[in-house]
């Protein structure tokens, strides 16, 4: 085998939720370029399905899958749904998730807080949850769930505590999974992006311009490269945890941040 043989998806089964734009959407695409077997699930089924469009376009195979990931019964069918199409489950990306409300501590609306702990703390939760039952079953498995270096350190570019509670919580979700699940033949691993150019935040209408335009503000001057990232160069990140490549990584998150946290 070759070192490249390790990045190869041949005939594996992937699961990218949240897969319909943004980070999702390039995760999908490069295990569907790496020869994975791609289901594509999203809450909007019109970009879910243009993503499956695009694997297959470039002559992967994509499917394509409707899921809310706060519903159980709705990711429980996503799950049966892959293993019904390919066969089988080798990796899912919990990758679904929403913006916080930049509100301060002070302001903050509880059911909002609810809500972006709801999707990207609880959806993950449930999405590992009905994947490592097949996988387990299989005796092996890859779960990657994506966090953010705000479930890291704190924010000092808006005030981001629904946000930085949930993706603090998938940081530490990941560390115990791994634990629980390394006698199984299952690796979790997150993924923790830096700032990316996708539209996570942007449809919120509610919140005051001059606040998104801090945060973009802030962002590239954090950023060392002094850029945000695009969604692409999040694909190699996706797939080395994906592969064969990191099969001795466990536990871990990956920071893709162009160096923010070395600061």
């Amino acid at each position: 085998m070759s070192v490249l043989d390790l990045f190869s998806l041949a005939g594996r089964s992937v699961v990218v939720t949240g897969a319909g734009s943004g980070l999702g959407r390039a995760m999908a695409e490069a295990c569907g370029q790496a020869g994975g077997r791609v289901l594509c699930a999203d809450v909007n089924d019109a970009s879910a399905a243009a993503t499956a469009d695009l694997i297959r376009s470039a002559g992967g195979t994509g499917d394509a899958a409707i899921v809310n990931v706060t519903d159980e019964a709705s990711v429980e069918a996503m799950i049966a749904r892959a293993v019904e199409a390919y066969g089988r489950l080798d990796v899912i990306f919990c990758n679904a998730g929403i913006s916080g409300y930049y509100d301060r501590i002070d302001a903050v609306d509880v059911e909002r807080f609810k809500r972006v702990l709801d999707v990207n703390l609880t959806g993950v939760m449930l999405c590992a949850k009905h994947a490592s039952r097949v996988m387990i079953a299989a005796g092996t498995g890859k779960i990657i769930i994506t966090a953010s270096i705000w479930g890291i350190i704190g924010s000092d570019a808006v005030p981001i505590p629904d946000y930085a509670a949930s993706k603090g919580g998938a940081v530490n979700l990941t560390r115990e999974l791994a634990l629980e699940l390394a006698e199984f033949g299952i690796t979790v691993n997150a993924i923790a992006p830096g700032f990316f150019n996708t539209n996570l935040g942007r449809d919120k209408d509610m919140v005051d311009p001059a606040v998104k335009q801090r945060l973009r503000e802030a962002s590239v001057a954090l950023v060392p490269t002094h850029r945000r990232a695009e969604p692409a160069e999040m694909m190699g990140p996706a797939l080395f945890l994906a592969s064969s490549a990191s099969d001795m990584v466990n536990g871990h998150v990956l920071v893709v941040d162009a160096g923010v946290l070395a600061r």
